[in-house]
């Protein structure tokens, strides 16, 4: 499929972008992404394997109770994330300003910097580095590690239209041997809320013990309560509602078939979809002080959300 065969009209696009965006994306940055998101929900089921331990399908293979009928892996997840993108109901780079000014300035203060992306969950952290890449002026050798193939591929189809080079490598983050002082940033967004408390220390550890002396790590972290029957519920309903409603646009060749699909796919995704959320500032402090980081920004800032409308997150970057 090519971005001509979407269907939303020029005029449509630009008031729906203005609507639930408030100018994040360009409209050819959307396009791309409407493009993406039928190509990521058909990979997820072929890339989306079954792990040993972790992987966001982690909390709903021990709580969910259809997990022990039904094998979860995390192609709902891989699968469903780009059309909740275009619902903006998920969280992404484009939700927090800092992003390309702060990796902007990381990325100069060496020669062809190092970069690890610790974790994604699709093209849009890569997309969000290279804008900044582009916007610094410099060079820079990239390296995405994943549990999971599926936001490796869709970040190797980013790559490819845009001449970007990148390394990509399925791992487990917290426990990979990747070797001390390799990097001279970390940036990943949201990857805090993904792990549970426990593993939370274990991450940040891990990204002090890889950093060159004197690298930069540049990341987000929601605040929040756990997510909730209600809250989960509420989530599937407001997804229902925006692609009834804007469905058609969206998607091309959308069908009353495609309408049932999309909706299911969603309220899976609001079923297993578990946030790790950080209490408050003082764990945030506290987690990174720990592990030997000294904070240069730390700022909160409010967010669409996701089950929670809006949500106060905070802007990291630590050396």
């Amino acid at each position: 499929m090519s971005v001509t065969q979407v269907s939303l009209q020029e005029s449509s696009l630009q008031e729906y972008l203005d609507e639930f965006f408030q100018g994040i994306y360009t409209e050819d940055e959307f396009r791309e992404l409407q493009e993406s998101s039928v190509y990521m929900n058909a990979l997820a089921g072929d890339y989306c394997k079954p792990k040993d331990t972790g992987g966001m399908e982690e909390w709903a293979i021990k709580n969910h109770p259809n997990a022990v009928q039904n094998p979860v892996y995390c192609d709902w997840y891989h699968g469903t994330w780009q059309i909740l993108r275009l619902l903006n109901m998920v969280a992404v780079p484009k939700w927090y300003p800092f992003y390309r000014d702060t990796l902007a300035d990381a990325l100069t203060r060496v020669k062809r910097p190092n970069v690890l992306i610790s974790a994604a969950a699709d093209y849009g952290m890569l997309c969000t580095l290279h804008q900044a890449i582009e916007h610094a002026g410099v060079e820079a050798d990239i390296t995405l590690i994943d549990i999971c193939q599926s936001p490796l591929e869709s970040s190797e189809w980013y790559a490819a239209r845009h001449g970007v080079s990148l390394k990509c490598k399925v791992d487990n983050l917290l426990s990979s041997s990747i070797p001390e002082h390799g990097y001279d940033l970390v940036v990943t967004d949201e990857f805090q809320t993904v792990l549970k408390d426990s593993d939370k220390p274990i991450i940040v550890k891990q990204w002090r013990r890889i950093l060159k002396p004197g690298g930069f790590l540049v990341t987000t972290a929601m605040l929040g309560n756990p997510t909730t029957m209600e809250l989960r519920e509420n989530y599937a309903a407001k997804a229902r509602e925006r692609l009834k409603q804007y469905g058609p646009q969206l998607f091309p060749n959308y069908s009353t078939e495609l309408e049932e699909r999309l909706i299911a796919n969603c309220e899976r995704f609001a079923s297993f979809h578990t946030r790790h959320m950080l209490r408050d500032e003082k764990q945030i402090r506290e987690l990174f002080t720990g592990a030997g980081f000294e904070f240069q920004v730390l700022s909160e800032v409010e967010t669409p959300g996701e089950c929670v409308n809006p949500t106060y997150s905070f802007q990291i970057a630590a050396t």
